[in-house]
């Protein structure tokens, strides 16, 4: 079996990697903001796609 070549002096930092409950816990979500997103992107799409169908 083929060993494969790496750094074992690399130190992982598991604290950038951590996410505390309270960090999820305390989050604000806007979902106005997703919602308008959403809606703005198929709206888009709708338009494209009609656009597209009247050059055809």
């Amino acid at each position: 079996m083929e060993t494969l070549n790496h750094n074992s002096d690399i130190v992982f930092d598991e604290e950038l990697y951590t996410i505390e409950w309270s960090d999820i816990e305390n989050a604000e979500i806007d979902y106005e903001n997703y919602l308008n997103d959403i809606e703005n992107f198929f709206r888009e799409d709708f338009e494209n796609d009609v656009l597209e169908e009247n050059i055809l």
